[in-house]
């Protein structure tokens, strides 16, 4: 059976799987017509598989995403073969990421660096406690309860919203998605970590963000389409909150013409809320469970419905 992967993997993954498999790395520019007509397992981060293009993979059974996004992934893939994503392994590295986030934001670790490089010292500076703090999350699964329990070791109390409100380990109390605009009011700070699906994108809109605080936080780990530059931009100028941490976009990389990079109300970060030096190891610890049980997809983690988007 062939593996074929744009992703590359490290020496010792690949000697797990070689000898009973037949593993090919490749670069996406040079997958050959031959190469795609023999492949059964196709591993991808995601952004390598066109419209039009699964006939050309006439033998495909399985493609795995090394990652949790797979609105890249063209719905002929989904008719033709099983696809799996790596939901799961994120929980860590986005959790640490969003207190982080939090933490440099409300206790100004930023100005402090800054006053240190020019030689100041701030003799009164002050700074904010997530102690007694509400934040409301936007997506309850595996990052969001993960999310939640570990804030709430801050003294933040946490609330949570998915599709009906059902109860989920980590929240104080939980909401349906819909309710949003009617119970935001209460947030301290808002996260999103929901997916990109036709649901969810340009889910948020402005009339979200005048229900907040003035002083309150919005921090997106999910996916930049919830929301649409426009409405981002307007949020910053008319600042209905008082600051938004980003780390993830409609376009990217940002472009360096980016109004979004003028505004002192918003902190950019690349898309790098889940990238540490264990990712791709807990993303093949899923790809070779699954590889074990590929002859009986009932038993495989992260079966993705194409109609659901998860």
């Amino acid at each position: 059976m062939n593996i074929t992967s744009t992703v590359k993997l490290r020496e010792e993954m690949i000697e797990k799987i070689d000898g009973e498999y037949n593993y090919l790395y490749v670069e996406k520019e040079n997958m050959t017509g031959k190469i795609k007509a023999e492949t059964d397992i196709f591993v991808t981060y995601g952004g390598d598989l066109t419209d039009g293009e699964a006939e050309q993979f006439k033998n495909l059974k399985w493609v795995h995403v090394m990652s949790a996004g797979i609105d890249e992934i063209p719905k002929e893939f989904f008719d033709k073969a099983i696809v799996t994503n790596s939901t799961g392994i994120h929980k860590i590295p986005m959790t640490e990421f969003a207190v982080g986030m939090l933490l440099q934001y409300y206790k100004n670790f930023n100005q402090l660096h800054e006053a240190q490089n020019n030689k100041e010292w701030i003799t009164y500076s002050r700074s904010e406690e997530l102690y007694g703090k509400e934040a409301h999350i936007l997506g309850t699964g595996s990052i969001g309860s993960h999310l939640a329990k570990a804030l709430q070791i801050f003294g933040v109390r946490t609330v949570g919203y998915n599709t009906n409100g059902r109860s989920i380990e980590g929240f104080d109390q939980t909401h349906a998605i819909s309710e949003l605009n009617s119970q935001i009011g209460s947030a301290d700070m808002m996260v999103n970590i929901l997916p990109s699906t036709g649901e969810t994108t340009n889910f948020l809109q402005t009339a979200t963000f005048k229900a907040m605080k003035d002083e309150a936080v919005f921090l997106n780990i999910g996916r930049g389409t919830v929301m649409t530059d426009e409405v981002l931009i307007e949020v910053l100028e008319q600042k209905y909150i008082a600051h938004v941490l980003s780390d993830v976009f409609n376009e990217e990389p940002l472009p360096a013409d980016s109004p979004l990079y003028s505004f002192d109300n918003l902190t950019i970060t690349p898309h790098c809320s889940a990238k540490t030096r264990m990712y791709n190891f807990r993303a093949f610890d899923i790809f070779t469970y699954n590889l074990m049980r590929m002859n009986n997809d009932s038993e495989m983690k992260n079966v993705i419905d194409y109609n659901k988007g998860y």
